[in-house]
This record gives C-alpha cells, structure tokens and sequence, in this order.
C-alpha cells in the first residue's frame, strides 16, 4: 500500500514540476494538474451518475421491500440484493470517483509536506504549503460543496436533507487547518465536479 502511496506522490510531484516550468507558479500548476485528473476521471463520474439515476429508479421497489421484511433483516438484504441484481446496479457505483480521489488527495498532501514543492511557493494571496490565513478557500469550499449537492437534488429522507447542510459545515471545519494547495486542489475539483454535474443534468433534461 505504501509502494502504491509513493508511487502516487512522485507522479504528482513530476506533474507538477513539469508543470510549473511551462507556467512558472505552483498555484497555477495545482489547477491544471486538477482538471486533468477530472478528465481523466470522467468516465468513472459519468458511471457514478448513471448508478445514482439507477438508484433512484429503485427507491420505490426498495421501500416496498423495507416494509415487507422489515422485522427480518436477514431477508431484507438477501432481497434488496436480488432487486440490485435483476437490474444489474451496484449500489457502492456512486463512491467509485469519491473513493479514487482519497489517494490523491493523500499523496498531494505528502507532496505539499515533503518540500517537493518550495516551502515559500504562493499563489494569490497564500502560501501553498500553510493554511489560508483569510479562511477564504474554506468557505468557498464549503459553498461549493453545498451547490453541488443542491445540484444533484434533495432526497425526502430527513437524514439526507439534514446532510446538505451539516456536509459543507464538516468540510469548512476539517479544511480550515488543511494546506493551502491542498484546499485549492479540492476547491478547483469541487468546481469542475459542479461544472459537470449542471451539464449532465442539461443533458438529461
């Protein structure tokens, strides 16, 4: 795991510093570097987006079997798994981008620690490799998390409803002390993943 981790790290440090030679700033290299890496994950987005609307499709069939084995669990997920079967969904398709980009997330955070990238390298009004000292990128962040999940639209479950507001509060709170390239990388993917997810819906309509 830790060889995979590694490996990770020094293609981001190599992209980087390939980068940052053509456009001369590390901030800039961040962002071109983030999108990328969403293009090149577009497919798994796309994929999750069709697993979501599959999902969605299911909801009605799903609560009919909730209430029918609800005091026999067993049964429950032995039936709820033949529906996810009949119709061919796999219902962790929607984690597939979340889960891929963790690993990025880690390495360019041991990229951003390892003085790989100067110490003293800024972009705009920040240094790269400290937290935003205005507190600027975490409540865009959190902003922009919280338009994306209006994006994909509001589910009637409470519990979910709730998870639209508390999920940008939980992002500013665990950003804040965060790189500030780090922040920037999730801002810019956050941003394109909004960018995204508006002309899927576009194109769903």
């Amino acid at each position: 795991m830790s060889y995979i981790y590694n490996l990770l790290k020094q293609f981001l440090a190599f992209l980087l510093n390939t980068t940052d030679k053509y456009v001369g700033n590390f901030g800039i290299s961040i962002i071109i570097v983030t999108i990328l890496i969403k293009i090149l994950l577009l497919p798994l987005t796309l994929k999750q987006d069709k697993s979501m609307k599959e999902m969605k499709k299911l909801q009605p069939e799903l609560e009919k079997i909730k209430q029918k084995y609800a005091n026999d669990k067993q049964m429950l997920n032995i039936k709820t798994m033949e529906l996810y079967r009949e119709h061919k969904v796999n219902p962790l398709g929607g984690c597939l981008p979340i889960l891929v980009q963790l690993p990025i997330l880690f390495a360019l955070f041991g990229v951003l620690r390892s003085g790989i990238i100067p110490t003293d390298s800024s972009f705009l009004w920040m240094k790269l490799s400290e937290p935003d000292p205005f507190f600027i990128l975490p409540v865009l962040n959190g902003a922009v998390s919280f338009l994306q999940q209006k994006l994909m639209g509001t589910s009637d479950n409470a519990q979910m409803k709730n998870m639209m507001y508390v999920f940008p509060i939980m992002m500013i709170v665990i950003s804040y002390k965060m790189p500030s390239g780090l922040q920037l990388y999730w801002l810019t993917s956050s941003l394109i993943a909004v960018i995204q997810q508006y002309f899927i819906m576009k194109k769903g309509a």
